[in-house]
Parts: structure tokens; sequence; C-alpha cells
């Protein structure tokens, strides 16, 4: 992906919180996330994930801990992962598609201290309070009530924490391997892994600051949607879309009205779009 004449467009030794922090700066007013009609900018971005991480860190989380993050492609995916690596805390995103018990298995054997989960997931939150005794903490994106809830999170008016960081030692995220010969193996990614990955897809890609949005259908808890479709971005000043589910005919609207100019997708996505009406 590299030449001579290209210099890498953010230093790929900083950790991640660093990077995000730089961009709410350069850009604050350029769109972050866009959902429907409404876009969270940069500023307002970085404001509300130093507010989870402060939030994370009240509740006990502290540096190295992992949280499993149990959500489909939204904003608050977005937030919550940035607040978690802000916090100094590991993200453990967690494959929608997994059984309950593979659920239980993947954030037992990640060790995680807490899991932040959407509200279609109630049901299986309160069974991984039995069947995953490493969690001590549950947050509900859509519980207002609940004093652990994601409202409180947003809300809190904590200290923010100052981890120090090591970006070629220090784990940012975990991710599970699908398990097709065995049980499911992390592979824990540094913060110079995925700052250097997101690196060279901007300079392969030639992101425009401020001008490119991405439609984000893959789903955020996938190497390639999160680092490409989420992580890019949110480095170099342009937004992304995040959809739930991929239904062509909401895709090729969304594309439209979001003025979207990059799509991620695979072989299969093509072909089904390729028979959409004109």
């Amino acid at each position: 992906f590299l030449t001579r004449s290209k210099v890498m467009p953010h230093d790929i030794e900083a950790p991640l919180p660093e990077l995000l922090r730089a961009a709410a700066r350069q850009y604050p007013q350029h769109p972050a996330v866009i959902t429907g009609e409404q876009a969270l900018v940069f500023a307002d971005l970085d404001a509300m994930s130093d507010r989870v991480a402060a939030g994370l860190a009240a509740k006990g989380v502290t540096k190295g801990d992992r949280v499993g993050l149990y959500c489909p492609n939204c904003a608050e995916f977005a937030v919550a992962y940035t607040g978690i690596l802000k916090a100094g805390a590991v993200v453990v995103p967690v494959n929608l598609l997994y059984s309950p018990s593979e659920v239980a298995f993947m954030l037992q054997d990640a060790e995680a201290k807490c899991l932040i989960y959407h509200g279609a997931f109630h049901g299986l939150a309160d069974c991984l309070r039995k069947s995953a005794p490493s969690l001590q903490r549950f947050v509900a994106i859509d519980d207002q009530a609940d004093p652990d809830s994601w409202v409180s999170l947003l809300n809190n008016s904590e200290p923010l924490p100052a981890p120090q960081f090591d970006s070629r030692e220090d784990v940012a995220v975990i991710l599970y391997t699908s398990g097709t010969t065995g049980q499911p193996k992390g592979a824990m990614l540094t913060h110079r892994n995925l700052a250097a990955n997101t690196a060279s897809v901007r300079l392969a890609l030639d992101w425009r600051a401020g001008e490119d949005v991405v439609l984000l259908v893959l789903p955020m808890f996938h190497a390639f949607a999160a680092t490409v479709g989420m992580l890019t971005p949110l480095l170099c000043g342009c937004a992304f879309v995040p959809l739930a589910r991929f239904e062509p005919d909401a895709v090729a609207k969304t594309i439209v009205a979001a003025k979207a100019t990059i799509f991620l997708g695979v072989p299969s996505m093509y072909s089904v779009l390729l028979r959409l009406k004109d």
C-alpha cells in the first residue's frame, strides 16, 4: 500500500484514544455517525465517549479489563467502543449470531468484567449472569430505570481516567474466531495493530475528510467492519452510516439519502444489489 511518496496519515505509535481525540480536535463539526436524518459530530462523539469512559472507571473498570460489547450496528456501538478504549479497557465484540452457550464461553474465556448490551438482548444477558461468572457489571443501552444503564454512563460527572498506554504491547480489542475446528479463540489486537491498519486503509483508498461517507451494513463486531468501516473514518474525519441489517432496498435508499460515497460489502451482497430495479 505504501510508496515513498506517501506519508502515514497518523502516528501509528500513538494509542487509539489519543488518535480519536486528535481527530475530534481537527474535525469537531464534521459528521462522524449518521443515523436517519441525525448526525453525531466528532466533538459530540468525543464528549460522549469520554463520559462512557468515566462511567466505566467509576464502576470499577480499570486498565486492561475486558468489556464485552453485544450490540447491532448503531451509533451507540461506536460510542461504547471508543469509550471502552478511553477507559484503558479492552473491547470484546460479541458475534450476534452466536448461541447463548457460545457467548458465555467467549466472555468467560476473555475474562470479561463488564458487558454493554443492546436492549434486544435482555434475555440473553439475564442468562449470562449465571453462565459467565466473570461478568460483574451489566450495562443495558436502552434501560433508563437501571442505575447501571447506558443513560447513567452518559450522564455521569465522574473524573475522566487517564491510563498510560504502551501502543505496541497494550491490547485494544480481542476478536474471536469462528471456532470451525474447535472452540473460538481470541485474537489480541494492540493499539498499534489497529492504528497501522487504519492508516494503511486511508492511504490505499485516499479518503477525504468531511466528504467521504461510508455505508456500513457489515456487522460491526467483525474485523472488516470495525476497522475499515468504523475506526478508519473516525480517525480521518469521515462519517459512517450504520445499518443493522442488509435489506437491499433500504441499502439503496440510504446510499441516496446519506450521500454515501463508500460501500463495504461481500460478493453475495453485490449479487443481490445488481438485481434491484434501476
